[in-house]
């Protein structure tokens, strides 16, 4: 069994430890001397609001964490999650700037939804490992799982992760209802938020 995603106790209230359970994943909650999320042995994720971001640098408390989880992990993720706020733009992009000139990887997210889609991403390719050779027999789904196929589908879509697609199908029924969905009705379900509602209902209507 894979070890579970460690996440500052502090994250809790936020939902999305909750959001990476609802996708299969084991989380462990407790008090992280650095970071937000331990994805694995190699990967630390720190995550910041956009109003927390502001505040951070402004305190310099920004710098002091990226280097405390540089020391302690290879791979650093910032995710900005939210527009700054109390900050001007020069402020904030030239700090995050000096962050990713470190070695930091930086993130930019619209909500909680999307923050917990880009961990799930991260955990999941850091489970897979090394990719295999070219040239080898892929394992397939059966085609008689039709709702996993169907979640698949929907994950093609963007900023849908499992949890969204399940969202959906649960919604709608059927992938046939859920393409047919206007934009008014998808914003009704959970997580997907007038931004993405909106794309999504844009994209169902395009012209080939």
């Amino acid at each position: 069994m894979s070890a579970p995603v460690l996440v500052d106790h502090r994250e809790l209230k936020s939902g999305i430890p909750d959001m990476l359970e609802d996708a299969g994943v084991a989380v462990a909650a407790r008090q992280l001397p650095a970071g937000d999320y331990v994805l694995s042995d190699r990967v630390i994720v720190e995550r910041k609001s956009g109003a927390d971001l502001a505040a951070s640098i402004k305190d310099r408390r920004l710098f002091e964490q990226v280097e405390r989880m540089g020391e302690a992990y290879p791979a650093v993720v910032l995710v900005v999650e939210g527009e700054p706020t109390h900050i001007s733009e020069m402020s904030w992009t030239g700090a995050v700037a000096r962050v990713l000139t470190s070695g930091v990887a930086v993130v930019r997210t619209e909500d909680q939804d999307e923050t917990a889609d880009w961990l799930l991403r991260m955990y999941r390719v850091e489970r897979k490992g090394p990719s295999e050779a070219r040239g080898l027999p892929r394992v397939r789904r059966p085609t008689d799982d039709l709702v996993r196929t169907a979640e698949d589908v929907l994950m093609c879509l963007p900023g849908i992760s499992t949890v969204g697609a399940r969202r959906l199908l649960a919604a709608f029924g059927s992938l046939e209802a859920v393409f047919a969905a206007d934009e008014s009705e998808l914003r009704d379900v959970p997580g997907i938020g007038p931004v993405r509602a909106e794309t999504l209902a844009r994209l169902f209507r395009a012209e080939a």
